[in-house]
């Protein structure tokens, strides 16, 4: 919140150790009280300082989770569905996009690409999709490669 007051554009906040491969449940007992009391402490702020409308917070993962748990009492990637959270920066709140099966197999419900959360980010930034960055080591990349912004989620 404090870099967002004062000025700075985008802050990323990395949480470490989420493969939850084995021991699935007792791990995620552990893990999620920090990114639920940090998550809505940061909304609260944001929000009681007028600064939540115009500051997008995003919460995703690099993998989804399978539903199945394994031998280990733990769960693998994968790919076939995914979840992040967006709030703030003019996305409506308290409602979902989107929806898998009732085991979380497959999407049934507006299925949307990593390339298209990237582009709604992007929109919401004020960022075109296809503009060009490059990396710490010259290589060219789009900002959302081929991805469509999913303008419904703002309000």
């Amino acid at each position: 919140r404090r870099l967002v007051e004062h000025g700075v554009r985008y802050v990323e906040v990395m949480s470490d150790g989420w493969d939850t491969h084995a021991d699935n449940f007792d791990r995620l007992g552990d893990l999620t009280p920090a990114i639920d009391q940090g998550l809505s402490a940061l909304l609260a702020d944001l929000d009681g300082r007028g600064l939540l409308h115009k500051t997008m917070v995003v919460l995703g993962s690099e993998f989804g989770r399978t539903p199945d748990i394994d031998q280990d009492q733990g769960r693998n990637h994968y790919p076939q569905a995914f979840t992040a959270l967006l709030a703030g920066g003019g996305v409506r709140g308290g409602w979902r996009y989107g929806a898998t099966d009732p085991e979380g197999r497959q999407v049934v419900t507006e299925p949307t690409s990593i390339q298209d959360l990237n582009a709604t980010i992007a929109y919401a930034c004020g960022i075109p999709g296809d503009h060009v960055l490059h990396s710490p080591s010259g290589r060219p990349f789009k900002v959302a490669d081929k991805g469509i912004p999913v303008t419904s989620l703002f309000a």
